[in-house]
């Protein structure tokens, strides 16, 4: 498994899983934002779009790194009113002491706000410790809070748009371990049919995992560095990433990357 590096995302990681599912049902134009912090404590703060930009943080377009635009709500009304922000936060940060304090601005951020919590540290690996982290987000004005496995791409992209048609805050917690725990029982991992891929480079276009590179003709996976999430998967037209792990249910596919992080 890849380790850690500063900036960047591992394969793997349910943080990229969460951005790439809520990019992909939130869609692109005017007045959606995506802010916040994707990282973690080890390879600290990342912007939610460095999580699927080949090379992270140091490689991310200034123009994806902006602030959040005052709202009409905030009360300038000659701002150009944000319609949809996905707000994304560490489990790690939105479980701490000052988190209501830190995060009481989330109303202000547009019509439809989609707090998306990432709980992947050893601290949320269970029911109760995620029941806290919605309690926490009821606290903060949320209406309705969803818990959801980020790898199971349709059923979380179905809450995010259920979300982005809903006015106020809505809370998804996106719950799947981080790829690190689960190093001492590492999933097998998937690999591409070079002879059939069309060498499209979707998947690596993306999802920007660092065990995904287009090396022509087609797409290739660093077996030594794939987590199997399988994430690529879903997002391969041409169904031409092979998995041990297809036949199972996504639920089935979550129980294992589970027990993976069991000592």
């Amino acid at each position: 498994m890849r380790k850690p590096e500063a900036g960047v995302c591992c394969p793997g990681c349910p943080h990229r899983a969460a951005y790439v599912v809520v990019k992909d049902a939130l869609g692109r134009g005017r007045g959606k934002v995506f802010c916040g912090d994707a990282g973690c404590t080890v390879v600290g703060e990342v912007h939610p779009a460095a999580t699927a930009c080949p090379g992270g943080m140091a490689r991310l377009l200034p123009r994806y790194a902006q602030p959040v635009p005052a709202t009409a709500q905030a009360g300038n009304a000659g701002s150009r009113p944000v319609s949809v922000c996905a707000h994304f936060v560490p489990d790690t940060q939105f479980g701490a002491d000052d988190a209501a304090e830190a995060f009481a601005h989330l109303a202000d951020e547009g019509e439809h706000v989609i707090l998306c919590v990432l709980a992947s540290s050893r601290a949320y690996l269970d029911a109760k410790a995620l029941e806290s982290l919605g309690d926490r987000a009821r606290k903060l004005g949320a209406h309705e809070v969803y818990v959801a496995d980020p790898f199971d791409t349709a059923v979380s992209g179905d809450l995010v748009t259920k979300a982005a048609q809903t006015p106020g805050i809505t809370c998804i917690i996106f719950a799947s371990p981080c790829a690190q725990l689960q190093a001492r029982h590492p999933l097998e991992a998937a690999e591409v049919d070079r002879i059939s891929c069309v060498g499209c480079q979707r998947c690596v276009q993306i999802t920007g995992c660092p065990a995904l590179s287009f090396q022509p003709p087609a797409a290739s996976i660093d077996v030594n560095a794939c987590a199997g999430c399988d994430l690529c998967l879903d997002y391969c037209r041409t169904h031409v990433i092979l998995s041990p792990r297809v036949r199972l249910s996504p639920a089935e596919r979550q129980a294992m990357r589970y027990q993976a992080t069991e000592a």
